[in-house]
């Protein structure tokens, strides 16, 4: 795969490993809605879709794995986790660079992240309007919900425009809440009661993902409030990278790709549901486990680090912003294509057709909007263009 497709980053804290990790997050999440998109176009409900798949309750049948492949979601808040707290730590832990400038972090941000999120909003706006007919008076209320990244939060549910975006708003209240995260944190004077303070957050989180979906709380239960777990595992592990960074980055064993393997199956065996409190333990240090051997196994590091890994992973916000959708209006014309052998060698078969289509797509959207945003210093060229 050509490497001018690699990430941009801004600084020389490139970690092939992490963008690896985004390839896990990012294909499982792809695979799981593309059988989303194939049981709807096949007129199946989703739970009939996962019946033909050999059902969800035995895990030596497909649809045991199928259903849980949504997990990659939480991968992606643990990697967020880690990715925003590693410059916080860097400079509080090890006093390198430069102390944080907020405005600075908050803008860079919003210069990154925003420009895909309100392009790929858009288009999938007029989509409903003008391909879909819905009524510009019915989903200008999600629209502007969501550009705000408060649709859970005032409806309870994901956005009908781009329903996939209930995640991205979980992220944007992380990143408001990161640095007075690790002020508070650096209040501490010892990394043992820094990590503990950030271990009893989880535990706090655990308990309201459980209480808050039980109690039926939806606007709640998907907030950073029931999923600060997943974001915790991220900055403990960046805790563990920052003080033995030249060890993570030299020795590597077998041994560890075994806790690596164990890690990926307790992940799927203990993702569902995650309302129960020791699932959603076991699950997260699961996750905390897969990281480490992706860094200390020879067989995981060797797979995340290859170049067409990490590029794929390096694009998974274009992907994420936008597979969903266009499953939804791929899928009914890649779905004719059929061998008449049953909806598994369908669902197979939609991997092989549907997912390279998707790719292509989704890599002219990252070259053509999100790549240029990861130069920090884009408002600044394109100002300069017109002025």
């Amino acid at each position: 795969m050509n490497l001018s497709l690699k990430r941009k980053t801004n600084s020389t804290h490139f970690i092939p490993e992490i963008d690896g990790l985004r390839f896990f997050a990012i294909i499982t999440v792809v695979l799981f809605h593309l059988n989303t998109s194939l049981s709807k176009s096949m007129g199946l409900s989703a739970s009939d879709g996962i019946n033909a798949l050999g059902g969800k309750y035995d895990l030596f049948q497909f649809g045991w794995w199928v259903i849980r492949l949504d997990l990659g979601v939480k991968v992606f808040f643990a990697i967020s986790g880690f990715v925003l707290a590693l410059p916080f730590l860097r400079v509080g832990l090890l006093g390198e660079g430069k102390p944080i400038n907020i405005k600075s972090y908050f803008v860079r941000r919003l210069t990154r992240l925003e420009p895909p999120f309100v392009v790929s909003l858009l288009i999938f706006a007029m989509v409903h309007v003008f391909v879909v007919n819905e009524p510009w008076v019915e989903i200008q209320k999600d629209f502007w919900a969501g550009l705000f990244y408060l649709h859970g939060l005032i409806y309870g549910e994901p956005n009908p425009i781009n329903p996939v975006t209930w995640s991205l708003e979980v992220e944007a209240q992380f990143y408001v809440l990161v640095p007075v995260l690790f002020w508070l944190i650096f209040k501490f004077t010892s990394n043992g009661l820094r990590v503990s303070g950030i271990l009893a957050l989880a535990l706090i989180s655990i308990y309201l993902k459980g209480y808050f979906t039980i109690a039926g709380n939806q606007q709640l239960a998907a907030t950073i409030l029931a999923y600060f777990a997943n974001f915790s595992i991220g900055i403990l592990f960046a805790f563990l990278f920052v003080l033995d960074k030249h060890n993570w980055l030299k020795m590597k064993s077998y041994l560890y790709d075994l806790v690596g393997f164990v890690s990926v199956f307790l992940i799927f065996y203990f993702y569902k549901p995650q309302h129960i409190w020791y699932n959603n333990v076991i699950f997260n240090l699961a996750v905390f486990a897969m990281m480490i051997a992706t860094f200390k196994g020879k067989l995981f590091n060797f797979f995340y680090t290859r170049p067409w890994v990490y590029i794929i992973g390096g694009m998974c916000y274009s992907i994420y912003l936008l597979h969903y959708a266009f499953f939804h209006f791929l899928v009914p014309y890649t779905s004719k294509i059929q061998f008449g052998m049953g909806y598994k060698i369908d669902y197979l078969l939609q991997i092989i057709v549907a997912v390279p289509i998707m790719l292509v797509v989704t890599t002219l959207f990252y070259l053509l909007v999100e790549r240029p945003c990861m130069d920090k210093d884009w408002p600044q060229k394109l100002k300069s263009k017109f002025f």
